[in-house]
């Protein structure tokens, strides 16, 4: 994968100005939930309590980098921290993506969010891809439940047949296939085209794009079956030079600001998602409920995909990916019992939470570092 033109002659021919930046990058909207929280307002929250030692530079909607760029890009110090959709580069993230493909196993957004954060900070297989790739990992994130967005009726296992989907790919491809669909890997800026044009029957990922993306106008039926959720890459990966060479203290403002937008984001995206269902709902959007045979085949699926996981890992060089999945399933589950009796709309609870379990339990002054 290589960066266009423009950006490999920034990197190269303007390293002292590269250097110099504290660009923050995210190719979703500037109001999309996983921005205008944790790159906006994170933003401007760090740079009052560094006292501009770190003053970020907000680049929304692909502006600095394009999606399939942003771990090159962060590397090489076109920005300083970036969000990554780790499907986008499988061969550099194996262990990342095995993970992030395991979204059926849990479907509670919260519990993967604080599970793929504390697997990403803390597991030694994972830390070493992160050092391998030239990014400091900061925290995870995850998308509220994926639900198939159709312009079609599709409520039934034999609706969902020969039918068209965008799938975020990985598990959801063979999910699709699994149920006699026809999976398309598209990013989810294309899914409106799409469904407009009729090359899509239903568009896979989170129900805020009803509004987020502008679904709404080409969406006629929601399918309300949980097909997992995203959680893979990162929701902030830092360059390791621009990271290192930071204050302890702006580092430690970085960490709790991170654990506070981590729950903050999560709230405000279930939010955006009733908004959005909402709203359709009252411009004449149908909702079905799945029926048992699709809800059967799903949990199929789930039990049969993960032997894919593990021989998929392997053919990319991980080891013992039984182990992985393993010390995840044991995360997962710690977080689902941490999380049980915790308000989720309490940003505040949640964010103490994620401080208290996870970042402040990180050897802060060494993280990253070399």
């Amino acid at each position: 994968m290589k960066l266009s033109t423009s950006l490999l002659a920034l990197a190269a021919c303007g390293l002292g100005t590269v250097a110099a930046a504290q660009n923050a990058n995210h190719f979703f909207a500037e109001r999309h939930s996983m921005v205008r929280g944790p790159y906006v307002e994170f933003a401007e929250r760090v740079a009052e309590e560094t006292k501009g030692d770190v003053n970020f530079t907000v680049f929304a909607g692909g502006s600095l980098l394009p999606p399939a760029a942003s771990l090159q890009g962060v590397r090489d110090g076109v920005a300083q921290v970036t969000y990554h959709a780790g499907t986008y580069t499988p061969s550099e993230l194996p262990v990342a993506n095995l993970i992030g493909n395991f979204a059926f196993y849990n479907t509670d957004p919260m519990v993967m969010a604080f599970a793929s954060t504390e697997f990403g900070l803390t597991n030694e297989a994972a830390l070493a891809e992160w050092k391998d790739n030239g990014v400091v990992f900061g925290g995870g994130y995850s998308t509220s439940e994926y639900y198939m967005m159709c312009n079609t009726p599709v409520a039934t296992y034999e609706d969902i047949q020969g039918k068209r989907l965008r799938m975020a790919g990985g598990a959801w491809s063979r999910f699709a296939e699994h149920v006699g669909a026809v999976p398309v890997s598209i990013p989810s800026s294309e899914m409106y085209t799409g469904l407009d044009t009729g090359s899509l029957d239903c568009a896979v990922a989170a129900a805020d794009a009803l509004d987020s993306f502008s679904l709404s106008d080409v969406v006629t039926h929601l399918n309300m079956l949980a097909v997992g959720n995203y959680y893979a890459g990162f929701e902030w990966g830092y360059n390791p030079t621009f990271w290192q060479g930071l204050s302890q203290e702006s580092r430690d403002v970085l960490f709790d600001q991170m654990a506070y937008y981590l729950a903050q984001h999560r709230v405000e995206f279930d939010k955006d998602v009733e908004k959005a269902v909402s709203a359709a709902k009252e411009g004449g959007l149908e909702v079905f409920e799945p029926d048992q045979a699709l809800k059967d085949a799903l949990a199929e699926f789930v039990k049969a995909d993960e032997a894919v996981l593990i021989e998929n890992a392997k053919s990319r060089g991980i080891e013992n990916p039984e182990a992985l999945l393993e010390d995840y399933k044991r995360i997962v589950d710690r977080w689902a019992e941490l999380l049980a009796d915790v308000d989720h709309t309490d940003t505040d609870a949640l964010a103490a939470l994620a401080k208290a379990e996870i970042f402040d339990k990180l050897d802060r002054a060494n993280y990253g570092m070399n």
